[in-house]
Formats: C-alpha cells, structure tokens, sequence
C-alpha cells in the first residue's frame, strides 16, 4: 500500500545543533539597505561503540529593505571509531518575510516549576495517537508486498491532519505490535503561505524540537532524526504513485522485531510442512 524510500540515517548517536537565527529590526535611514549577519556551530558526539558524529551548522540573516530572508545549512558527518568516514549529508532551507513578521525559532524549553520538578520531555513513544510497541486489535490486517515483515492495516487518528485522506500502521507479524505510522494524501497539502516553509515541516519541528534536513534534490522530502531508534520522514510531494504528500513514522527496534517474528513464522510453516509431509510419506508407507 504505502512504499517510500527507506530513511537515510548514519552511525551513532543522533543529535541536532539548532544555532538560533538573531532577531532583525528595520534598517535606520543611515544604515546599508542590505545586512548580512553569519553564525556557526560545530558538534561532536560519540556513541558506545567509539563512532562519532560531527554536525556543522551555518546560519545568516539577511535584511534587503524591509525582506529579510534566513538560511541555514547543516553537514553531517558520521565516523567510526578508527576516524574513517561512514556517511556525510548535507540539508539545508531558507525562508523570507517582512520586517516586524518572526522567523521560525527553536521553541525554548520550559523551565522547572517551582516544586524544582524538571518539565517532561518530548515524548516520541507515539505518533497520531498510536504508541510504537502497543498492540493494536484490528480485523482488517493485511499484508504489504513492499512490507513482507509487516502487517498493514487501516485506521482513523482522534485528530485527523487536514488534507489528509487514508492513515495506516504497520504491526510486527506475530504480536501485532506498531511499528510505523502512515498519514498519506492523495493531493498535496499546500502550505498556504507565500515566502515560507511548509506549515507541516514547522509543525514537526515545534513537536521533536528538531530540525528538519532535506534528503533529497529531486524532490520535497525531509527526515527529523528523533533518536538513533525513532524517526519521522515527510515526503510533500510525488510520495508515490497513489500519495501526493505522505508523513511516515517508525520505531527501528519494533521493526527489528518484526524482522526476528517473520524469521519464526517462516521457521514454523517449514516445520509444519515437513511435519506435514512426513505424515505423508508414512500413510502412503503403510498403503503400500
């Protein structure tokens, strides 16, 4: 039913250096009509197993009369524990608007309370009201010739994306259990603004607290690394033959999961059939 390129996501640890934009005002009479400011951060982070992973960002702004446009470019690179390089990606987006309007900013974190409670973090256990690793009761599973360790099956959220029109989630085979999240769009979801990223691209980024990274130059699709176990891709257009925009999520421990289920079923229906024809060939013995 669904079938999207598989998420591009390099060795070790995952994390994502969000370097705020500073904040523009108008240009004064005597001021240059065009101002350029430039910001830029390096990570570095290193797994249990010695990888590394080095995240570079570059930021600017820039005010052209009463147009400002930000731009930020982020290069990823994942090592292993020898230095050798495993993988580098690039991502990168702009956006333009009036002076007095805001770009988009990180949100900040709320502070503890009063109590000295530490706030909740994000959570990224669920994705449109399913939570990866629940078991979910359906009747009208089915399997998914682009899945063939996973089931498919329909379902409606509690809060429906507009523009949306089918939503699905895949389940391990044998214990039914979410693995991904399917919210798919037979047209493309406009952004509905000029001059702006899409409205679904920020909305993510406020819900992970993360940045977006473009995976692809032919077209709109766009990856948040949640954890080194959990991720959302969104494919705004030509997702696939049937899906304009598609917005997927998975879980990679439930999906290797599924992976060890469908290595069982496959173990026991070889079993049975030798069981079976076993019988077999002593019925047919005996006649004889």
């Amino acid at each position: 039913m669904i079938h999207m390129n598989k998420k591009n996501i390099g060795l070790g640890a995952i994390a994502v250096t969000a370097a705020l934009l500073a904040g523009c005002g108008p240009a004064n009479a005597g001021e240059a009509n065009d101002t350029t400011s430039k910001t830029s951060a390096t990570q570095l982070t290193t797994n249990e197993n010695g990888c590394v992973s080095r995240t570079f960002t570059e930021s600017s702004v820039t005010t052209n009369g009463n147009l400002v446009t930000e731009h930020r470019r982020e290069t990823r690179t994942n090592m292993d524990a020898q230095g050798n390089i495993l993988e580098t990606s690039t991502s990168e987006y702009a956006q333009s608007y009036n002076v007095g309007d805001t770009g988009w900013k990180m949100p900040a974190p709320k502070t503890a309370s009063k109590g000295g409670k530490e706030p909740a973090a994000t959570s990224t256990d669920s994705f449109l009201g399913l939570k990866f690793g629940a078991v979910f009761e359906t009747t009208n599973k089915v399997c998914d010739a682009y899945e063939p360790s996973l089931l498919c099956a329909s379902f409606t959220p509690k809060k429906p994306l507009a523009g949306f029109d089918d939503y699905y989630v895949y389940l391990t085979p044998k214990t039914h259990k979410v693995a991904k999240v399917f919210a798919c769009a037979k047209n493309a979801v406009e952004p509905g603004s000029s001059w702006r990223r899409h409205y679904l691209i920020e909305a993510l980024e406020k819900r992970y607290q993360t940045w977006a990274m473009l995976r692809s130059v032919w077209r709109p699709y766009y990856a948040f690394n949640i954890s080194p176990d959990r991720y959302v891709t969104v494919c705004l257009a030509g997702a696939n033959d049937t899906y304009e925009t598609v917005i997927e999520a998975g879980d990679e421990n439930v999906l290797r999961l599924a992976a060890d289920e469908q290595e069982q079923l496959r173990d026991e229906a070889r079993k049975n059939a030798a069981a079976r024809r076993g019988k077999k060939v002593s019925d047919a013995a005996e006649a004889f």
